[in-house]
């Protein structure tokens, strides 16, 4: 019983959290969705209609702005958030890669330069959480 309420005070059920939370996970699946018919043509369309699994993620994304948002308390980035980001740019740079292996060495060129701004983009995003705290 004791377990139940902690629970219940820590992570309250509310719609404004239920359509949050749905928001998060529709565009995460619309996003693999969309890699996945981008790399393998015609092997998600054939089964669902990404376009309406797109306006699902809309009118959510739509309803998740407008719901008043509380404060979130800023961390400081983890030698394990620069991994990330470091292998995120990796990954990037070999799709990109693929996509663009018919330009010959200029693929080369594109995908470096892609994947070394995929790194310093985002490590500036997190160096700028870090600097807010100061």
């Amino acid at each position: 019983m004791k377990i139940t309420k902690l629970i219940n005070k820590e992570y309250k059920i509310t719609p404004k959290h239920i359509i949050t939370q749905t928001f998060q996970y529709l565009l995460i699946v619309y996003l693999i969705l969309l890699l996945i018919e981008e790399y393998a043509p015609k092997f998600i369309s054939n089964y669902i209609n990404l376009n309406y699994l797109l306006v699902l993620v809309i009118i959510f994304g739509v309803i998740t702005v407008l719901l008043p948002q509380k404060k979130i308390k800023k961390q400081k980035p983890k030698r394990k958030d620069y991994y990330f980001i470091f292998i995120l740019g990796i990954i990037g740079t070999i799709l990109i890669y693929i996509k663009t292996k018919e330009l010959g060495w200029l693929s080369y060129v594109i995908s470096i330069i892609a994947g070394i701004l995929i790194i310093l983009l985002s490590i500036l995003v997190l160096e700028d959480v870090k600097n807010e705290e100061n």
